[in-house]
């Protein structure tokens, strides 16, 4: 669940302090509530992530560490398909670029939540 935790400050970090799903965060509230109240607030990136992880703690292994690789490519390959084929960032997608450089085409594109998951899982996945 590290990875996860990652995930959500990573998100927590471009939220208003009034948003439902940072509040959901601070508290520390389960998946749940959390991806519902994403939904809620369109941060549909998120709420994405966290069904999927919310699937993931359902299977037979409840101990099973969520695949963070898994769930960012999942991830970063569904919204490449709402990108323009001229956008940097699907460019880099299309490319194969490292989470970093994808990270780094989506904060100047505006794409701040995605920059902001990639950075920190980024950051994640050099620490383990």
């Amino acid at each position: 669940m590290k990875n996860l935790s990652a995930i959500l400050q990573a998100f927590r970090h471009n939220l208003p302090n009034n948003s439902l799903t940072a509040q959901a965060i601070d508290r520390g509230a389960l998946l749940e509530e959390i991806s519902q109240a994403a939904a809620i607030e369109r941060i549909h990136q998120l709420a994405a992530i966290l069904f999927e992880a919310e699937q993931e703690e359902t299977q037979a292994n409840p101990d099973k560490e969520i695949d963070l690789e898994t769930l960012i490519n999942n991830q970063i390959h569904q919204l490449r398909s709402d990108l323009p084929d001229g956008s940097k960032t699907a460019k880099a997608i299309d490319q194969g670029a490292t989470w970093e450089e994808i990270s780094e085409s989506a904060g100047e594109e505006g794409l701040g939540n995605l920059a902001a998951t990639l950075f920190g899982a980024e950051q994640e996945k050099g620490e383990g």
